[in-house]
């Protein structure tokens, strides 16, 4: 082919690509018109509205402006999007004239009420910002003047901002039955920052301080019910409602005022930026996008739990929050994850300990998880006053550890029996689908680590009694472990040793992870006990490409729960992947030197969660999440998951090696 005709075609192929994609070709900022909606799109965010009426019909963000995902699906619940407060909420029978630019679009007198107008600006400032102006002809913008509604099964909206006092709507309140979930609100200040799980951060703020927002959780009346089965009548079958629901935020005002204007930024991804850490390398892209998704925060208590339905006080989860947030920066603005930490960690010690000391909340771990997550939080802040406020609790919730060795040989005992599995056991831990009980692995190394813990606490303080008992107990544990959990049939650790005597060992990489990554393990033992959970893997074949699995072997169905779909091998727990358990595995590696290894399965993983969606919004059900999911990459999870982000912690602490800073002395 001649150079000029190659050239000719060349450019052709552009053009029908470009035309394929947009209609047109435009530059990488575009603006562009057609017949029913005006769009603007930059590398980071996605806008589009209605030519004839005021109506924001698109809206998605890409904090990294690496990905075209955000192109894909849009953050708001399509038909009702963005819209002036009417009497129709859809704006489709407001009399406006509009204009369009190629930086905005101006909708002029829109008659929202009878003898009211209001001019709508709409201004794409620059690749990051967008504003919107709200004018009235006289001081008539008063209490709701503008909403947003977003979408729970496509992003679920975290809003990190300061509480307002102001008693949040009751217009969309129902009479609360199982067939009417209520629904959940709060009023917040300006600024605020929405984080958009696997999409990233906007700052929203106003130049009239008399703005301010409010949350409202709406449930889908029509998917409430008995949606997962006629005996599921628990809070799951609510949770979907909320998930095919709307996470509506409204704008107010607190008395009239003439205009408004609302300002959006969209922010940086949040990771880490600390010496030592550089992530500017490609590979690290999954952990920028996903990092913050560890955090999503429940507008009620503004506590941080597994997704935003859930507040997490004293939750045997809340420990991965704050081992992350150690290295987390804050959010710019007022309030951010350690406000949310320390108010669910003033929660938990206030009002969750029991006559015995025990932490109560879903698992048995829940007390040895608070005092890690205490620790951490110490890390972060050195908020030495908060510990002297709770200090009585925290005694007692150290005690109520070391009571639970019952038989004195420095293990630790859970109250259920973990003989064979049942439903209503008396205890259990965060892997809740398995007979965990007894003399538990798990809980054990995680007692262990409290105590370690709590012991360079009271050591700061100079409570000498107490460091007497801890450090009697620390000794017996270190003494005691190999030889109650070590399985010299399989090499590995066991899971747990059930009251009947037997050991139930399902080459948990999880349990083995955990006690190297304790110093328990002789190198040598640590590398040669990896290995073999390698070898397993491999034999199964597990490539790490979504994670790595808890149990290597099949839990066998008398250890498990009895729901086939959801337990059978390869699915969920029993074999299925996520972030949470691959932290332990991948940190263990690099802590022993099986660097090459370790280095393949984080990256790996990485690339998956910059490449795929990483959830399935807010609680689709079951099997049906991707916060689980089988090796060949099909959703086996049900809700959206903090705990699967845990993972990228080893790129922190495993690939670059970075130590949890010393706890510092009370100022």
């Amino acid at each position: 082919m001649k150079p000029k005709l190659y050239l000719t075609f060349v450019l052709l192929l552009f053009v029908f690509v470009s035309q394929c994609f947009t209609g047109e070709i435009v530059s990488p900022e575009k603006t562009i018109q057609k017949e029913t909606f005006t769009i603007f799109q930059t590398p980071f965010y996605a806008l589009a509205f209605v030519n004839e009426y005021p109506k924001l019909a698109y809206f998605n963000i890409e904090s990294g402006g690496r990905s075209t995902r955000y192109m894909d699906k849009s953050l708001l619940r399509s038909g009702l999007g963005g819209t002036l407060t009417s009497k129709d909420f859809n704006n489709s029978a407001l009399n406006c004239k509009s204009e369009s630019t190629k930086k905005g679009i101006l909708y002029h007198s829109i008659e929202v009420e009878k003898n009211k107008e209001v001019d709508f600006n709409v201004l794409t400032n620059d690749d990051r910002t967008f504003e919107f102006t709200f004018t009235s002809q006289k001081n008539s913008l008063n209490e709701d003047f503008f909403k947003i509604a977003t979408a729970p099964d496509i992003a679920p909206v975290s809003i990190w901002a300061e509480k307002s006092n102001i008693q949040p709507s009751n217009q969309y309140d129902t009479e609360v039955s199982y067939y009417f979930p209520e629904v959940r609100k709060a009023s917040f200040k300006l600024p605020a920052v929405f984080h958009f799980p696997d999409y990233g951060l906007v700052r929203v703020e106003s130049d009239n301080k008399s703005v301010y927002i409010q949350e409202h959780i709406i449930p889908d009346y029509s998917n409430t019910g008995l949606a997962l089965g006629p005996y599921n009548q628990g809070p799951h079958s609510g949770f979907r409602a909320y998930h095919k629901g709307t996470v509506l935020v409204s704008f107010h005002t607190i008395e009239n005022i003439k205009e408004a204007r609302l300002r959006f930024t969209v922010l940086d991804e949040n990771y880490p930026k600390i010496v030592g850490c550089d992530f500017s390398d490609s590979r690290f892209d999954g952990l920028k996008r996903c990092w913050q998704n560890s955090f999503p925060v429940n507008p009620l208590q503004q506590c941080m739990g597994d997704n935003i339905l859930l507040n997490g006080i004293a939750h045997l989860a809340m420990q991965n929050k704050a081992d992350k947030l150690v290295f987390t920066p804050d959010l710019p603005g007022a309030e951010s994850m350690k406000d949310a930490l320390k108010r669910a960690l003033g929660k938990t010690f206030s009002e969750r300990v029991k006559d015995n000391g025990r932490i109560d909340d879903y698992g048995w771990e829940s007390t040895e998880i608070s005092l890690i997550t205490l620790y951490d939080y110490l890390l972060i802040t050195n908020d030495w006053a908060f510990v002297n406020k709770h200090l009585l609790n925290i005694k007692r919730a150290v005690q109520s550890v070391l009571d639970t060795n019952i038989d004195g040989d420095g293990i630790f005992e859970s109250p259920f029996n973990g003989n064979h599995f049942e439903s209503n056991r008396a205890s259990l831990n965060w892997w809740d689908d398995f007979a965990f009980g007894h003399k538990d692995a798990y809980v054990n190394l995680k007692a262990y680590r409290a105590l370690k813990c709590m012991n360079e606490v009271f050591d700061l303080l100079g409570f000498g009694e107490e460091l007497g008992a801890i450090a009697n107990k620390l000794q017996q544990f270190k003494k005691n472990f190999h030889k109650t959990f070590f399985n010299p049939e399989t090499g590995v650790y066991g899971g747990w040793v059930s009251e009947d005597g037997k050991m139930h060992d399902y080459m948990f990489s999880f349990v083995n992870g955990m006690a190297i990554n304790q110093g328990l393990v002789e190198e040598n033992l640590a590398k040669d006990i990896l290995q073999k959970l390698l070898n397993q893997m491999e034999k199964e074949g597990y490539d790490f490409v979504y994670g790595v699995p808890g149990p290597t072997i099949p839990v066998d169905k008398s250890d498990h729960h009895g729901w086939e779909e959801m337990t059978r091998w390869g699915r969920y727990e029993n074999g299925g992947l996520c972030g949470q358990t691959a932290y332990h595995f991948i940190q263990a590696m690099y802590n022993v030197g099986m660097r090459h290894k370790a280095d393949e399965i984080l990256f790996k993983m990485m690339a998956t969660f910059e490449r795929e969606p990483t959830h399935s919004g807010l609680f689709p059900g079951y099997l049906q999440s991707v916060d689980w999911r089988t090796k060949g990459g099909a959703p086996t999870g049900y809700n959206y998951l903090a705990d699967n982000y845990y993972f990228l912690l080893a790129a922190v602490t495993g690939f670059y090696g970075i130590k949890y800073p010393e706890l510092k002395k009370p100022e």
